[in-house]
């Protein structure tokens, strides 16, 4: 690994990756982002959620910076206010629903900071169970889409058959192939349709002009897919032990796992330059 960068700014994944299992930060992993900020290393975050699922976390750790969301169509003001937004293509939108009515998936529109589907029905229940908004329910969506409805990204779901979902990402790539991009990320019970070219990593170019820093001076952590654009635009990009094999590739460094404070233990070795990060509980 090439010689380690002073790090001023630092952003994480949510899921899987600054939050255990339980969707919760832990104390060690809470107290070293503390840590950091108090020796004025900034910090942020970047997820595939809404901007609501980000709130509890600016507010209980005074984020002032903007935070990455809808997996880079989004980034959002601290308040909320949309301070840049790259949505999916009506038409493309619309042609995706159909496909997916046709293969049986669950429809999820991501507009700004709310979810808007047909149905409220145990997908969605997953979805809210990680931090998402109530959704708004619209009976006639294609008829929403296609008149009022303006789609960031577009998420399908099935969690009664995990390989019609495999499936039907694939269907999505060919179909889309050269106009948008089908990705998993997260939930094995949902693919997701974004606009070609956007990423977490794209969106850190918002991040890095807010906060007067280089991308060398940054710190990013992730654990899927979604992830690795910005994990290779890091001086130091991090990725958890739980990721898979080609996004710990693409990383300088692997963490323990999100339930065994990764995130933490890396701020410790990098950023805090400590021994806490070798030391076993």
């Amino acid at each position: 690994m090439r010689d380690h960068p002073t790090i001023r700014l630092m952003v994480a994944d949510l899921d899987g990756t600054l939050l255990n299992s339980e969707h919760a930060i832990t104390p060690m992993t809470e107290d070293a982002v503390r840590q950091a900020m108090a020796r004025g290393v900034m910090f942020t975050v970047a997820t595939g959620k809404t901007y609501p699922s980000t709130t509890e976390l600016i507010q209980r750790l005074g984020i002032t910076l903007p935070v990455i969301c809808s997996n880079g169509v989004l980034v959002h003001a601290p308040d909320g206010t949309i301070l840049k937004r790259t949505p999916i293509r009506r038409e493309y939108a619309l042609e995706a629903m159909r496909l997916a009515d046709e293969a049986g998936m669950v429809t999820v529109i991501y507009s700004g900071a709310k979810l808007v589907c047909r149905v409220y029905d145990h997908n969605l229940a997953e979805l809210v169970e990680h931090g998402e908004p109530e959704p708004v329910l619209v009976q006639d969506l294609i008829g929403a889409v296609e008149t009022d409805i303006e789609p960031d990204k577009i998420i399908f779901m099935n969690g009664d058959d995990l390989d019609g979902v495999i499936r039907f990402q694939a269907l999505l790539e060919e179909q889309f192939a050269g106009r948008a991009q089908a990705m998993r990320s997260g939930l094995d019970s949902l693919v997701e349709l974004i606009p070609l070219g956007v990423s977490k990593g794209t969106a850190l170019d918002t991040i890095l002009d807010a906060a007067g820093v280089t991308a060398a001076e940054t710190m990013c952590f992730g654990d899927n897919c979604n992830d690795l654009d910005m994990i290779r635009r890091a001086g130091i990009g991090v990725a958890m032990a739980n990721a898979p094999a080609d996004v710990r590739e693409g990383a300088n460094y692997v963490a323990r796992s999100n339930d065994d404070d990764g995130v933490g233990h890396a701020i410790h070795k990098f950023v805090l330059k400590d021994a806490r990060e070798v030391r076993r509980a």
